[in-house]
């Protein structure tokens, strides 16, 4: 078996030390400048590369960065794994419930800012072949390929933008989110099938069979593959660690999808990123578990793949002025008037239509992996992959600003509505009402079950009677009034469904659920140790038994955070409270949770004192 000699060894690890190490660096310094990571690590790869270490200093650049040899093998074997995973977490971001609830609007939107960008790539091919310098026999092939490269938007960049903007739980928010996720779904089932044609040239049933092959793998995956798998994943929430076999679970199915769509002849990052879409849309697949694999992959594969791009290719050689400018302008219309045409058909405003257009036109990491793998593939050449890489780069640093150019106040509005929606009628949420009701809060009770809201009597707000899980019946509710959601039925399940419906509608930081008897022991959570400011959850056996006393809810302010902690740390003030609510500057009445407290200051905290006695 042929290994690494004892030089080459040496040279992969310094190899790597020296790109995450870069690579993070820079990626930091751009998200300084509010700019997405990537943009950081892809001009470190430009200095580590044959652009600037290899200009200057060409013999350090060979030492580190070898041509020949097993080294560069093993390197290429890592950033392809580091491809497979990134196209994992990308699946794992494509929400279908909110893509179906969305339904036509959204549909509409994607297929407007997907088929008029195809279109318009098809077509400068067409009109100005000599730019792109394509030999007669790809030439088909690469017309679809520039077609979907200008389709394809950056699902992770343009959700940060829309956070940044303050605007991602909008209506305008959710549109562009929605499209984004329609257009990267259809857009990696075309880049395999253009990925099978290339392997295949020539022969019509070979692409033919990649293109069903694909379509047919992608829709087992998402209706009977996701069913199956909202049925393991509680038993392996349930009998596996956490977090090590979740993640385990998630990267090794991943790694399964991966193998299986490349020997059927479509390229592995397909089955990763399916896999990743079927996986993500359970209820069972937390957010938590979610990030864990995010921080994971964006933390060390990712710096991996986006310098090992800078590595391969010197970018001033092959940067040629107009290509680029093409690129970048008909990547512009196309995206911008394709996808705000779609909006302004949908009764948009032209404005915010022009917004959408702007949002879903960030490229960003999409456009760079469709590119390193068209390039591998031989679809491009070097100076259409520096220009598609270019093109990413100003459409994902462009975006926002944009965007806030079309709409001047655009997120500036303060839309923080202060009203409560409560989902459960019992003994806790009675209880907490008569709090919100004498603090002026307006609520909003609901219940899964009719007859309980026709014998409850509300001392304040509205109560609504009906399923309101049911698919539609959020729409026809006017949430303007409430800011935050409170699910607090005694079903797991449904607390479960109904804060992933309500974090499409007012926002996931703004969802609070009661946790069960079962899960809290399996989180080992313990109120005596004051834990519940560690989450966003109560624990509801406790804390019914502590409500069923009828205590006192006390009133404290705190001038930070850290007052708040030497307040309930036992060993220095020995305090047995449970936390329900606190007071912003601004007198708004927030459910209790310390990823919202640690960065306030002048907190009025709502509490209940309670006795060892009342816990146990």
């Amino acid at each position: 078996m042929q290994q690494l000699s004892h030089h080459e060894l040496i040279v992969f690890f310094l190899q790597l030390s020296i790109m995450l190490l870069v690579g993070k660096i820079m990626g930091e310094l751009a998200k300084k400048l509010q700019q997405p990571a990537v943009v950081g690590e892809i001009l470190a790869g430009i200095c580590l590369g044959p652009t600037l270490l290899g200009a200057f200093s060409p013999q350090v650049y060979q030492y580190l960065f070898p041509s020949v040899g097993s080294s560069p093998v093993v390197l290429h074997g890592l950033t392809t794994l580091s491809v497979i995973l990134l196209l994992l977490i990308s699946g794992l971001e494509v929400e279908l419930a909110l893509v179906f609830r969305l339904g036509k609007r959204a549909f509409f939107t994607s297929i407007m800012g997907g088929v008029i960008p195809f279109g318009i790539g098809v077509l400068s091919f067409l009109l100005f072949p000599s730019f792109f310098n394509v030999p007669e026999k790809h030439e088909f092939v690469f017309m679809l390929f520039l077609g979907t490269a200008l389709a394809i938007s950056a699902l992770p960049v343009i959700a940060r933008t829309l956070l940044d903007l303050g605007i991602f739980k909008s209506a305008l928010g959710m549109m562009i989110i929605a499209s984004a996720m329609i257009d990267d779904f259809a857009g990696w089932i075309i880049f395999s099938v253009i990925l099978g044609l290339m392997k295949h040239e020539g022969s019509q049933n070979s692409w033919i069979f990649t293109f069903f092959a694909a379509l047919t793998f992608a829709g087992v995956m998402i209706t009977i593959g996701r069913r199956a798998l909202d049925k393991l994943l509680p038993w392996i929430n349930q009998h596996v660690s956490f977090p090590g076999g979740i993640l385990s679970f998630a990267i090794t199915l991943a790694f399964l999808g991966a193998a299986f769509t490349e020997a059927i002849g479509i390229h592995a990052v397909f089955g990763a990123f399916i896999v990743g879409v079927s996986l993500g849309d359970s209820i069972h697949f937390s957010k938590r578990t979610k990030e864990i694999i995010h921080d994971f992959v964006t933390n060390i594969f990712a710096p991996l793949f986006f310098v090992s791009i800078g590595l391969k290719i010197n970018f001033a050689d092959n940067f040629q002025l107009p290509l680029v400018l093409l690129v970048i302008v008909i990547a512009f219309v196309g995206k911008v008037v394709g996808a705000g045409l779609g909006a302004y058909l949908n009764g948009f405003s032209w404005r915010e239509s022009a917004a959408v257009g702007f949002g879903l036109n960030a490229r960003g990491a999409m456009e760079i992996i469709l590119a390193t793998l068209a390039l591998q593939a031989g679809v491009i050449d070097k100076p259409m992959f520096v220009a598609l890489v270019v093109m990413a780069l100003v459409t994902s640093m462009t975006s926002g600003y944009l965007m806030k150019l079309v709409m001047p106040d655009l997120g500036t509005k303060n839309q923080e509505a202060n009203g409560i929606i409560i989902l459960g009628d019992n003994e806790i949420s009675n209880f907490l009402m008569k709090f919100l009701h004498k603090n002026k809060v307006p609520i909003l009770l609901t219940d899964i079950y009719k007859n309980r809201l026709m014998q409850s009597k509300p001392e304040s707000g509205f109560s609504f009677q009906g399923e309101i899980l049911e698919k539609g019946i959020v729409d026809r509710l006017d949430l303007s009034r409430y800011g935050r959601f409170l699910s607090l039925s005694d079903d797991e399940q449904v607390n479960l469904e109904a804060i992933k419906l309500f974090g499409y509608e007012i926002g996931e930081h703004k969802v609070y659920r009661l946790m069960s008897k079962q899960e809290a022991q399996s989180s080992q959570i313990s109120l005596e140790e004051n834990l519940l400011f560690s989450g966003k959850y109560w624990h509801y056996e406790a804390l019914k038994k502590i409500i069923n006393t009828n205590p006192e809810i006390h009133t404290r302010t705190f001038k930070d955070w850290k007052s708040i902690v030497d307040f309930t740390e036992i060993t220095h003030n020995p305090k047995q409270i449970v936390p329900l609510f606190w007071q912003d500057i601004h007198q708004i009445i927030h459910p209790i949770s310390s990823k919202d407290l640690e960065n306030e200051k002048n907190i009025t905290l709502f509490y209940i004192n309670v006795s060892k006695k009342m816990i146990e």
